[in-house]
């Protein structure tokens, strides 16, 4: 049979109408990749094997599944998607074995969702650009458990771990995946204390003898007081990668937002004088200094900055209410009489007298 040699050798198998691919199927191209796709239709010939695939829309929402050939088909991703990113809800398929189900936005986990690890760990929990930031718990496949607070993919902040095999408890301050400070307690669990195994040796009875009982004078003081250091030093980090959503409640953000597109004049930007009369507006006093150096520690950067977004605004004044909350109580240390701290709420209420 005569006719035009093809430049190309494209496979396709799967469902057909009216001489058009359509339905479900799979493209083979000639680098041996397969892409497994539903479609409404493929359009022309033209002469040559070309065609133009069309995706199946429902409310803008594209559904696909995506999945490349080594040896073997393997799934990629199945969900909702958007402008050709992962958006809404969806499950992503490791290389590694890992397996995400849960919310994305932007091609990144975003919300609440769900990651089983290859090596058997599930961690449930927040997710901010891909990464755990918020409450989580992980379950590791041994049967420890950690359930708390996640900054920028590690535990950091408030939480607890369970040690299956001792069962003992460990409650108090994270630090960059590693506890800081905190109770250290046995778990009251009879059938899980008999299954630990025993020691062979020293099975002769012991008698204790008399010794003075030590005791640390003050401890509820001594935990606290390290805890609330903890907190202190590491503020500014959590500032930096902490979600504004975790921050304060939408009720506070809605406020902070008013009261900062008051200030912008229409502009998505304020500068350094407009924040700092801001900031006055909610009777917090910094000097021009220390706004410099919160903005850029918000920022990240050592560079010049003359512009401040929501965004930045928003972790700026965190810092800052932390800060009076911190001096607030020192004070009221040394004078009982003065009055507590207040907390985040009645800060945001000075917004909208």
């Amino acid at each position: 049979m005569k006719g035009e040699k093809w430049t190309q050798s494209h496979r396709y198998i799967g469902e057909w109408n009216d001489n058009d691919k359509s339905g479900y199927g799979i493209q083979i191209y000639p680098n041996g990749d397969k892409y497994e796709v539903t479609l409404l239709t493929v359009v022309g010939n033209l002469g040559k094997q070309y065609a133009l695939w069309k995706w199946y829309l429902l409310d803008i929402i594209q559904w696909k599944v995506k999945v490349w050939w080594k040896g073997r088909l393997r799934r990629e991703y199945t969900g909702e998607w958007m402008n050709d990113k992962r958006e809404g809800r969806g499950a992503f398929f490791y290389k590694n074995g890992d397996r995400y189900d849960g919310l994305w936005v932007n091609d990144l986990a975003q919300g609440e969702g769900r990651m089983i690890y290859a090596n058997g760990d599930i961690f449930e929990g927040q997710w901010h650009e891909g990464k755990r930031n918020g409450y989580g718990s992980l379950t590791k496949r041994n049967g420890d458990h950690y359930e708390g607070q996640w900054v920028n993919d590690k535990r950091e902040g408030q939480g607890s771990f369970y040690y299956k095999d001792k069962a003992k408890m460990l409650v108090g301050e994270w630090v960059n995946d590693m506890p800081k400070s905190g109770v250290y307690t046995q778990v009251e669990d009879e059938e899980l204390l008999a299954k630990i195994p025993k020691k062979k040796y020293f099975t002769d009875p012991y008698f204790q003898p008399d010794i003075p009982t030590l005791k640390l004078k003050s401890a509820a003081l001594v935990l606290e007081t390290a805890m609330e250091n903890v907190k202190r030093e590491r503020a500014s980090y959590r500032a930096q990668h902490i979600p504004i959503e975790a921050m304060f409640t939408s009720n506070e953000l809605d406020e902070l937002e008013r009261a900062f597109k008051e200030a912008a004049q229409g502009n998505v930007f304020v500068d350094l004088l407009s924040l700092k009369t801001l900031l006055e507006g909610m009777e917090i006093y910094p000097l021009d200094k220390d706004i410099i150096k919160l903005v850029k520690t918000c920022l990240k950067t050592d560079d010049e900055v003359t512009e401040i977004n929501f965004e930045t605004f928003v972790r700026v004044f965190a810092l800052l209410l932390e800060e009076n909350m911190n001096n607030m109580e020192i004070e009221q240390q040394a004078d009982p009489e003065v009055i507590k701290a207040e907390d985040s709420v009645q800060f945001v209420k000075k917004l909208n007298p």
